[in-house]
């Protein structure tokens, strides 16, 4: 028996399928296989065609490929497609040589000639075929188990990606409070109050020398300066406790327009100084189910930001309706109006001084905090407006019966 024959009927022993077969039959096989030479790039088969034989390497390489994805690198002495002797499949994969190679190939057809002849060797090949099937069913329970693992990682993953994305959006937003908390402690609650002791300082250093008119006129504007402090800090207050989320929140069946009276009285003042017209248009009969101390305040800070943008001999105008199950509300003034770049900006953190209307600088912290609270109350809100004509704020509450 030559060296080469030894070493094929070697690997043959190595092929789960021939596990039990004797050394005679194997021979057999042997004397009957094939060479095949195949070229560097050349294909032994494609995948698509039908496999009706087994292939041991002898020199060379082959790659298993399905176009450009390689599964697998075989060399000299290995083997592949041995379950073809028993099914007539489609092949699954391509093989090609990547260097010059000299394969045998074991026919089918030779197989089913000799096992025929000895049909108790079926047996054996039906006990390999039970025990691979029994190796596949546990490999894929343990690929199916890795799969789950692998998608348990991945949702895991997956929800940590957008945990940390919630985790940066509210870094920001925590950012943003606070660069906005120090601006109206810079800027927006400084100044008012550097207004007021400027012109009381005028007004005890040289009170003998003012005029009565003037000295009243100074009188108004620490008044105005100083309810527009107050006002601010009202809404810096209120502003805190949201953010630190000790605001407490008490729902109950409240009357619109008793609400409504109340504010338009408080900031009647403010009204009178500039000859602001304030009318209510708001049945007695609207009932909203909030929390009353929020609904003021977002009427509070609605109507005050009306007068303060409204120019004398004004009108502002405050209407509600019923719509559905909600209520909604509006402040309507005939002001100079807002710029429509500036529409979808007036209700974020971030958002600068918004108005222009000369000596009626905005924090707009009025607005940030109407539109928290309208959403608490279970409502939206939104702004029109028409420059140099009106403005209308739209907001909405739940109705009560």
């Amino acid at each position: 028996m030559s060296t080469l024959n030894n070493e094929v009927l070697f690997l043959l022993k190595e092929v789960e399928i021939f596990s039990a077969f004797d050394d005679s039959i194997l021979m057999e096989f042997v004397k009957s296989m094939t060479e095949v030479h195949l070229k560097k790039d050349e294909a032994l088969f494609k995948k698509g065609d039908i496999g009706n034989a087994m292939y041991i390497i002898i020199e060379g390489s082959v790659q298993i490929h399905d176009n450009d994805y390689i599964f697998t690198t075989l060399n000299n002495k290995q083997f592949f497609g041995e379950y073809s002797l028993i099914d007539s499949a489609v092949r699954s994969a391509t093989v090609t040589a990547i260097r010059d190679s000299k394969l045998l190939e074991l026919k089918q057809s030779t197989f089913n000639q000799v096992t025929q002849q000895r049909p108790e060797l079926w047996k054996n090949v039906l006990v390999s075929l039970i025990k691979r099937l029994r190796d596949y069913n546990i490999l894929e329970e343990k690929l199916t188990k890795r799969t789950l693992e692998i998608q348990r990682s991945k949702f895991a993953l997956e929800e940590e990606k957008e945990n940390i994305k919630t985790q940066k959006k509210q870094l920001e937003d925590v950012n943003a409070t606070k660069d906005k908390f120090f601006t109206i402690i810079a800027h927006d609650l400084k100044n008012p109050f550097s207004t007021v002791i400027s012109i009381s300082d005028l007004l005890i250093q040289k009170q003998e020398k003012i005029a009565p008119e003037q000295a009243h006129e100074y009188i108004k504007q620490i008044n105005k300066y100083s309810r527009g402090a107050f006002n601010l800090l009202e809404n810096l207050l209120q502003w805190a406790k949201s953010q630190t989320g000790s605001l407490k929140i008490s729902f109950k069946r409240a009357n619109i327009s008793e609400i409504v009276n109340e504010v338009v009285e408080l900031l009647d003042v403010n009204a009178s100084q500039n000859q602001i017209k304030v009318e209510t248009s708001i049945s007695k009969h609207l009932h909203a189910y909030i929390d009353v101390d929020m609904v003021k305040t977002i009427f509070r800070n609605l109507l005050s930001n009306a007068l303060k943008f409204t120019p004398k001999n004004g009108l502002v105008r405050i209407e509600a309706k019923e719509d559905g199950d909600m209520l909604q509300l509006k402040v309507w003034d005939n002001g100079k109006g807002i710029e429509p770049e500036l529409l979808n900006q007036l209700f974020k953190i971030d958002m600068k001084q918004h108005l222009s209307q000369e000596d009626a600088p905005g924090s707009g912290l009025g607005l940030i905090i109407c539109k928290e609270f309208v959403l608490k109350n279970g409502g939206e809100i939104w702004v029109e407006s028409e420059v140099n004509k009106e403005t209308t704020f739209y907001f909405t509450l739940p109705k009560a019966l």
